[in-house]
């Protein structure tokens, strides 16, 4: 290798047979000469080099070798030799040392502290991945890296592995990847010698490049150096990352619409073609939780600057020290969406918001609508992407993302003024509010295992994470700011007859605990911020009154079937219940005119009370309390995030038993066409279908003029039967996702899982109790002090289900939705305990960004055609009213009336029903976000109208239905259960509509107002 550094840097590579004199070569420049034998590969996604010994050097103060490095590129060593820090350090008086930002992470810093101190001469973090313009700095004086013949040895996992002798056997060291992204284990083949040569070329190109713009840029501007300072006492490397145990933190809140088109679409979750949305129940949200350490610095001008370079971001960008959690109420994270999101926050805040620290987590509501998905096979029903569902969800998430960033740097000023905050983190049980709908799989787990549960098929821990302000010196009693829960249930409440936009019962939870935290606003204007977030959903139902049949009998306990009139045994008529079943009040006030609507509430206000049983608490006087279902426990310590891309087609897994296992390409089994007693499926497939069972032969021939699996993925696949082999087909585009983004979230003993898919019960505790151990293992916590791992999907990329091996035997529903095979859940396993756990050490190496899949949501599949036209009906204009409403309607004579309580003799107290229908346009023609399609307004004292209601209430509904669909005629109904607290006076309801014209296209706003009324 030939490093000159007056004429920039240069990369020769020489093979085993090049002699140490092959490429002498003196700098004159530079004030020194050296002689190399290198020995370059790349290997692993790590740049190994192995030097000799025999180099010629010029001692001259301050000239030191440059050095060759890459954001993607690490420092790694052969077998052959190991360094002795000491043994270096002694050799010579102490040098000083230039150190480029990629290199001490790769170091052992338990070595190096004991000799050195890291300090920079400006006031900047040195170790942010934005440092990439600091690569062309001097490294290693050659005089002691010469004479003394030592290598760098990074640790791979940890720091108690500097020196990987040994290491052998692992998996790890003996594939070669084509990238130095590619992550480690994922089997992807190797790149030849040319190829690395040119790879590595081309990454130091790439670094003179960005160095070049970069001087251009900042004319005068001086990177600051860096020493390394010697000292008699063994001292910590500063690395940045907030890993004092006794820093403060900080936090910020925000909220964002999301609702996308409400009438039109197919929505998503149950993959039903005739549910396609006609209104609106209550508004889709994003809400935004940021944590970070209150000594986290801005990023510095060179982080600014690299981020301007979007051919060459950094591998893991975004403050190490700060993570930013995304609830939204859709049915489930997506790359894409994500990918967006991450562009946009890292445009707005440079340094601050990157891969590695934002997690974009979805309720699971089954309830919203589809179209933005990045595989192919989800969005089929919706007839391929819905763009502009897919530009709502990214701005209403942006938009919530920046109101938690505002009310995170308003809180630091707080802060630095005196107040302080507190983060604790609590649980309780909630039994009563979900279900589980597969028992038969989860009886296939070990009876042992099943016994250090109790036999509980579910897990019923209610966790939540507070976030509360604290005045200075504690002048006022803690101010509540929201809270961020986790909760197992399904979004599923809401049946698949259901056509009206909803957030199904998590996104009630929130807005119901939001609108009784501050009555005085209105939905989407509070600063209080409720998250209701899934956790071990995957086998989980809101239908607690389990399955039945149409007849009243029980389903078949292993297949979820019925038998029909025919006597032939089918799902259609399996049907899970919520816990208003079977109480026929409830369907009079019901907008699906079923029990759904009540059900859905009733799960709701459970979540709500569980939150409100958790917040009530105080984490001073619970803290030390023994049982773990009062106690809170304060949150103090570092803050870190870390994640990485991971390719589950073809992931291997070593067992301690030196046994291995590997993943396979995504397929569906006929299981998934059998649906789930949430949502049957159709024609003749049912649950518990594996390759050895009979099916439909129709199916196989159906099977085979979309792609038939190869004799490898069958056998890879087994025992499941493959009906829809999707990681094999990529045309037009990918149908299913063969890379996965797994990530983790911390705040002091806190851990959060960010997982690509629904894992079921028993599958999410064995990977809890994987990443606790190795929590443990890799000294994460003080001695004794245990960590709480929290699940939280579906995330990132949808990677559907994660069952245990036990599980996918039986093929039921999740089993054949487990997307990469029956040892998908140990890979995850894997990941999480081995790579990203040892990440999260102080000092660690950034985690290479890992395989990404070229997506381009404008190049989707997008059959939905957009509005054509709005005309009103002959003779009728927009806005004109074709039902007014009563001239008075009573109020509920109960002051704590619900809209459907929680009992029959709730419902005798029914709210009044106010309904108004209007001449309209469509309403894709404005989502109207952060605004709403109506209003109920009251006249006030004042002689005002004030908005008492609006389309995000869950008191509201509005139902769209097209009248012509030659002519672009329709109307819009707009419902209103009055609630008992009402204030008694006069009311009216204004529509505001967007008509579009026919052959110009242009859009128009017009609104509309109805007869006005009472409330007495």
């Amino acid at each position: 290798m030939h490093v000159s550094s007056r004429a920039g840097h240069q990369l020769m590579h020489c093979g085993a047979a090049c002699t140490p004199e092959s490429h002498a070569d003196r700098d004159t420049n530079a004030g020194h000469s050296y002689t190399a034998n290198q020995h370059v590969s790349l290997t692993a996604g790590v740049l190994r080099s192995q030097a000799s010994s025999k180099r010629r050097h010029n001692t001259s103060a301050g000239r030191t070798i440059p050095a060759i490095l890459a954001h993607a590129i690490y420092i790694r060593p052969r077998k052959s030799a190991s360094i002795s820090w000491p043994a270096l350090l002694q050799h010579h008086s102490p040098p000083n040392l230039w150190l480029p930002i990629h290199l001490l992470p790769h170091l052992c810093p338990r070595r190096l502290k004991d000799q050195y101190q890291i300090e920079p001469t400006a006031r900047e973090r040195i170790f942010e991945p934005s440092h990439i313009l600091e690569l062309s700095r001097q490294l290693w004086p050659p005089s002691s890296m010469a004479a003394a013949g030592y290598q760098l040895v990074p640790s791979r996992d940890s720091e108690e592995t500097c020196v990987s002798e040994g290491d052998t056997k692992d998996a790890f060291k003996e594939q070669h990847l084509s990238t130095p992204a590619s992550i480690e284990g994922t089997g992807v083949k190797s790149a030849t010698r040319r190829n690395r040569r040119f790879l590595l070329l081309k990454a130091v190109v790439s670094v003179l490049l960005l160095g070049s713009a970069a001087l251009a840029a900042c004319c005068a501007y001086r990177s600051p150096s860096f020493q390394a300072v010697w000292t008699d006492r063994p001292i910590t490397p500063y690395v940045a990352s907030s890993a004092a145990a006794d820093q403060s933190l900080v936090f910020g809140v925000g909220i964002g619409d999301v609702t996308g088109p409400v009438v039109e679409v197919n929505m998503m979750g149950y993959a039903s073609l005739p549910q396609t949305n006609t209104g609106l129940h209550i508004r889709l949200r994003s809400r935004a939780f940021i944590v970070g350490s209150a000594q986290a610095e801005s990023p510095s001008f060179r982080a600014r600057l690299a981020s301007r370079f979007k051919s060459f971001i950094p591998t893991a960008d975004g403050a190490a020290d700060r993570w930013i959690f995304i609830n939204s109420d859709i049915c489930m994270g997506d790359s894409a969406l994500r990918k967006t999101v991450v562009d946009r926050l890292r445009q707005e805040h440079p340094g601050l918001y990157g891969e590695r620290n934002v997690a974009f987590v979805g309720t699971h509501s089954h309830a919203g609508p589809g179209g933005f998905m990045q595989a192919l096979l989800p969005t089929l029903t919706s007839k391929g992407v819905i763009l502009q569902n897919f530009d709502a969800i990214v701005e209403g998430t942006v938009r919530a993302a920046l109101r938690a960033h505002d009310d995170y740097q308003a809180r630091s000023d707080r802060i630095a003024q005196g107040a302080g905050v507190r983060l604790s983190y609590g649980k309780t049980r909630l039994e009563d509010a979900h279900i589980q709908r597969s028992r038969y799989a989860y009886e296939q787990n070990p009876q042992h295992e099943r016994d250090l549960y109790n036999d509980e098929d579910q897990d019923h821990d209610f966790s939540l994470l507070k976030f509360e302000d604290l005045a200075p010196q504690h002048e006022q009693p803690a101010s509540a700011a929201g809270f961020l829960s986790w909760y197992a249930v399904h979004g599923t409440s809401l049946y698949e007859n259901n056509t009206l936009t909803s957030g199904d019962n998590k996104g009630l939870a929130a807005l119901l605990y939001e609108s009784a935290q501050q009555p005085d606003q209105l939905p989407g204007q509070n600063s209080f911020v409720a998250g209701f977030s899934q956790a071990l959903v995957g086998d989980t139902s809101p239908n607690t009154k389990g399955a039945w049949c149409d007849d009243g009998s029980k389903c078949d306990h292993k297949h979820s079937t019925c038998s029909n009139s025919k006597g032939q045994d089918r799902v259609q008529t399996c049907h899970g219940r919520g816990p208003a079943w079977g109480h026929d009040e409830y369907i009079d006030v019901s907008p699906t005119g079923s029990y759904d609507f009540a059900s859905n509430e009733m799960i709701a206000r459970k979540q709500v009370d569980a939150a409100r049983n958790i917040m009530q608490r105080d984490p001073e006087s619970t803290a030390r309390t023994q049982d773990e279902y009062d106690r809170m426990t304060m949150l103090t310590g570092p803050v870190k995030s870390v994640k990485m891309n991971v390719d589950m087609s073809q992931y291997t897994v070593y067992r301690p038993d030196r046994s291995r296992v590997k993943t396979c390409p995504a397929a569906l089994g006929y299981g998934f066409a059998g649906g789930t007693t949430d949502g049957p499926g159709a024609f003749d497939f049912v649950q518990g279908s594996n390759k050895t069972d009979h099916h439909n032969p129709f199916w196989d021939l159906v099977k085979g003029f979309i792609k038939n699996p190869g004799p490898e993925q069958i056998e890879c696949q087994a025992p499941k039967a493959v009906l829809l082999d999707i990681g094999e087909i990529h045309k037009p585009y990918d149908w299913g996702p063969s890379v996965v983004e797994v990530q983790m979230l911390r705040v002091g003993q806190l851990f959060i899982l960010i997982v690509p898919g629904e894992f079921t019960t028993m599958a999410g505790r064995r990977l809890k109790r994987a990443v606790s151990d190795a929590i443990v293992r890799a000294g994460l916590l003080p001695e004794g002090v245990q960590p709480i791992v929290q699940v939280s999907g579906p995330a990132s990329t949808y990677g559907h289900y994660v069952t245990t091996e036990e599980e996918y035997s039986v093929q039921r529903y999740e089993g054949a939705s487990t997307l990469f095979g029956p040892h998908t859940l140990e890979a995850y396993m894997d990941v999480f305990s081995r790579r990203l756990v040892p990440a999260l050490r102080e000092g660690a190496r950034d985690l290479p960004v890992g395989p990404q899949r070229a997506f381009d949501i404008q190049k989707a599949w997008k059959l939905k055609t957009g509005v054509v036209y709005d005309n009103p009906p002959i003779g009728h204009a927009f806005g004109d009213v074709l039902e007014q409403p009563l001239l008075s309607y009573p109020i509920p004579n109960r002051a704590n009336a619900t809209l459907f309580g929680d009992s029959p003799v709730d419902v005798q107290a029914a709210p009044s029903n106010i309904s108004v229908t209007f001449v309209a346009s469509n309403p894709r023609n404005n989502l109207r976000l952060e605004a709403t399609y109506f209003e109920v307004q009251r006249y006030s004292d004042r002689g005002e109208w004030i908005t008492e209601r609006t389309d995000g209430h869950h008191s509201t509904t509005m139902r769209w239905t097209r009248t012509n669909e030659l002519h672009g005629s329709s109307k819009i109904q707009i419902s209103w259960a009055v609630e008992g607290w009402t204030q008694p006076g006069l009311y009216r309801v204004v529509y505001y509509g967007d008509r579009k014209a026919p052959f110009t296209g242009k859009i128009s706003p017009f609104e509309a107002t109805s007869a006005e009324f009472y409330l007495v």
